[in-house]
């Protein structure tokens, strides 16, 4: 059966005087579609609206378009949801929106990305277009996300579903890939591989180029992050080359880090400190001071594997001048591979001082916050190494046997997870509990000769 999509009136073209002719980009909802949308944003059921204007059953199917809603009629609904028969048309609202969207792609500036985003918070919607209303619900996510308040991203994220059946493809796609993101944030790994890998199937044959190489760079930092090198550097290198073509510099050091540091895990050595350096060559020469960080960060991690603690420290400490106010997790993590490095070099005072640092810094954190995965394990990291360099014996042994070592377990961070373990075991055998020593190193040799066979 052929559905033929009822336009609305909305999408006349308006001229104002000095201004020339505007047109919406997006055509507005059809009538039923209209009143479905304001239906659920007000709670009310099909019976509730449906009383005293028409049969339930027909506004059922005038909201899936299949019944033609009258003018009559259709004014009545208005009337009850308190709308007007036509939504306005607000060129201002509606490019701020696109623009916005445009601004949340590949986010060069955060400044204007804000200013944007305030922007609309601060315009008049009440009668603004329900298509837009939604296309604002669905990129308000990803603000979120990027500004790093998971819990607004969340909510947004469960208003914006209420609405899943009024999107389009590319309103689902977009929807699905920012729940994606939600669980990354959270450090929910496997349950964002798989709504990525589903929005990679049912990805619109339109989709710009730009987001589709974000997806397959999403799909490589999550692969890497499940301890999947191979998938990580497959997605990367496909995400690289669509970047390459577009020339997006920050991305394109971007996806060097992640294929550098997934080749790192195969045993590739060489071949990941090269595609690292690689990254690290278009930071410099394009200017992007907010990769320097994450790309010095992966230097210190890269010689922290080789044991040459002193390269470790010399890039860590450089990340420390380059972190931004307010970035609490990157400074718990420097001081945490500042206090392991000096630890490993026998130089506990400078250990000491590291942990005094840190911990003016978690001064600053909500309690709140330690219900996100991925800032609890940096959190716990922390304090672990905090309470071995002060011997603080019993505090160690509950961070270690009760939190560090099982999150590794669970996430299965190979090389990490058994330096830990080794860490651990040192400590039981200087502590004179053998069996407990013993026990550690047998599980971080068992985990050291599985890191050998990754592919």
């Amino acid at each position: 059966m052929t559905m033929l999509r009822e336009i609305s009136s909305s999408s006349t073209v308006y001229r104002s005087e000095g201004v020339g002719t505007y047109k919406s980009e997006f055509e507005n909802y059809s009538r039923g579609l209209r009143v479905k949308y304001h239906r659920i944003e007000q709670g009310l059921s099909l019976k509730e609206l449906a009383a005293g204007n028409l049969s339930q059953e027909n506004l059922r199917l005038a909201e899936m378009e299949q019944f033609p809603l009258e003018d009559k009629v259709y004014k009545k609904l208005c009337l009850r949801l308190g709308i007007p028969s036509d939504p306005f048309v607000l060129p201002l609202v509606e490019n701020g929106i696109l623009e916005l969207k445009s601004l949340l792609t590949h986010i060069k500036s955060r400044s204007k990305m804000i200013e944007a985003f305030d922007f609309i918070q601060n315009q008049n919607k009440d009668h603004l277009k329900e298509v837009y209303r939604v296309e604002l619900l669905i990129h308000t996510i990803r603000y979120y996300i990027v500004t790093g308040d998971v819990n607004a991203a969340l909510e947004t994220y469960k208003k914006a579903h209420k609405f899943k059946d009024l999107m389009n493809s590319n309103q689902l796609f977009f929807l699905n890939k920012y729940r994606g993101n939600i669980y990354y944030s959270e450090g929910e790994y496997q349950e964002a591989m798989d709504i990525y890998k589903g929005c990679l199937t049912a990805a619109p044959l339109d989709l710009p180029s730009p987001e589709m190489a974000d997806l397959f760079y999403t799909l490589g930092i999550t692969s890497a992050q499940l301890v999947k090198p191979r998938d990580a550097v497959r997605y990367s290198e496909k995400a690289l080359e669509l970047y390459q073509d577009m020339f997006y510099p920050k991305r394109i050091a971007e996806c060097n880090v992640c294929i550098g540091l997934a080749e790192h895990r195969t045993r590739n050595y060489k071949n990941g400190l090269n595609y690292l350096t690689k990254a690290a060559k278009v930071v410099e020469e394009v200017n992007l001071p907010d990769l320097e960080f994450i790309v010095e960060y992966n230097f210190g991690y890269f010689y922290f594997q080789f044991q040459d603690f002193e390269a470790t420290i010399r890039h860590t400490e450089k990340c420390l001048e380059l972190i931004g106010p307010g970035s609490i997790i990157e400074e718990l993590r420097c001081y945490t591979t500042l206090i392991k490095a000096n630890w490993e070099l026998g130089r506990k005072d400078t250990a000491l001082q590291w942990c005094e640092l840190g911990t003016r810094t978690t001064i600053d954190m909500e309690e709140s916050a330690l219900s996100n995965k991925i800032i609890a394990e940096v959190f716990n990291q922390f304090h672990m190494m905090k309470s071995l360099v002060h011997e603080n014996h019993e505090r160690f042994e509950y961070l270690a046997e009760m939190e560090v070592l099982p999150h590794f377990a669970t996430n299965g961070y190979d090389i990490d997870h058994a330096y830990y373990c080794t860490l651990v075991a040192d400590y039981y055998r200087n502590v004179d509990q053998k069996e407990k020593a013993m026990e550690l190193y047998r599980k971080s040799g068992e985990i050291y000769r599985k890191a050998i066979s990754i592919n």
